[in-house]
C-alpha cells in the first residue's frame, strides 16, 4: 500500500502532518470530539456537573496533542494539566500547541526503572514492551515511574480526570496510580481484551462505578468525590 510505503521510507513526512494537524486544529473552532471514539464529549458533558476549580486533569500515554486525545476538548474548554508522553518529538508538539498543560517526558508503570521505548513510524503505537508489532524507528532509554511518584510534588485540590492509554501496560500504570486514582473524579482506562477489563475494573476497586465504556475505554466515577458535584 502506498500509505505503508511512505511510512516506512519517508517517516520525516509523519513528522510534519502531525506538525499540521496540531497547528490547524489549534487555530480552528473547537470540535464537539477529537478522541477516537468520542469519550471527550462524553467526560466533557459529564465534568460540567461538577465545581472544577483548583481540579487538573492527568494524561498518562497523551501521544498527539489534538488527534485522538482524550483531554485538547478539555483544554479548548480551559481545563489545564499534566501530561505523560515519553515520546520526544510528541512532547515539543504539546510545548508548542498546549502551553498552559505541564509536560513530562517519562514512562509510567508499577516500578522505577530506566527501560527502552521502541518508537514506532506510527508514535501512537509506541510501547515500552516488547512483544508488540509496532514498526520501530528507533529505540531510546528513558526513566520509568509509578505516577504516585511523579506527582509528589505538585500541588492540586483533585483531579478531575485521568486518562491512562499505554501500549500494553495500562495494568501495569493503574498499579502505581494508587494515590493518584484515589484524588481522581473521573478515570479512563484503555483496555485490550475482556479479561484485561475485569483485572482493571478489581484493581480500580469497589470506591467507583462503572460510568460508561467507549470503545476499549473503560471510563470509572469515583464514588467518594461526588461531593464535587454542583448543587
Amino acid at each position: 500500500m502506498v500509505k505503508d510505503f511512505l511510512v516506512n521510507n519517508f517517516t520525516f513526512l509523519g513528522k510534519y502532518k502531525r506538525w499540521m494537524v496540531a497547528f490547524f486544529d489549534s487555530i480552528l473552532t473547537t470540535k464537539a470530539t477529537y478522541s477516537q471514539h468520542k469519550e471527550d464529549e462524553f467526560i466533557w458533558n459529564t465534568l460540567q456537573q461538577y465545581d472544577l476549580m483548583g481540579s487538573v486533569y492527568i494524561d498518562i500515554g497523551a501521544n498527539h496533542p489534538t488527534d485522538i486525545s482524550n483531554t485538547y476538548l478539555l483544554y479548548r474548554k480551559g481545563l489545564h494539566g499534566i501530561i505523560v508522553e515519553p515520546n520526544e518529538e510528541l512532547v515539543k508538539l504539546f510545548r508548542k500547541f498546549r502551553k498552559k498543560d505541564i509536560p513530562l517526558m517519562i514512562g509510567c508503570s508499577n516500578i522505577t526503572a530506566l527501560l527502552k521505548f521502541n518508537i514506532s513510524r506510527t508514535p501512537v503505537i509506541s510501547s515500552f514492551t516488547n512483544d508488540r508489532d509496532v514498526n520501530i524507528y528507533k529505540s531510546v532509554y528513558l526513566p520509568v515511574m509509578p505516577i504516585d511518584t511523579a506527582l509528589l510534588h505538585f500541588e492540586f485540590k483533585y483531579i478531575s480526570f485521568l486518562s491512562i492509554d499505554v501500549e500494553g501496560l495500562n495494568y501495569e500504570v493503574l498499579q502505581g496510580a494508587n494515590n493518584t486514582v484515589q484524588k481522581s473524579l473521573i478515570v479512563c482506562v484503555e483496555y485490550d481484551s475482556e479479561e484485561e477489563k475485569e483485572k482493571l475494573t478489581v484493581l480500580i476497586g469497589i470506591g467507583f462505578e462503572i460510568l460508561a465504556i467507549y470503545g476499549c475505554n473503560i471510563i470509572y466515577l469515583n464514588k467518594e468525590l461526588k461531593s464535587k458535584k454542583k448543587l
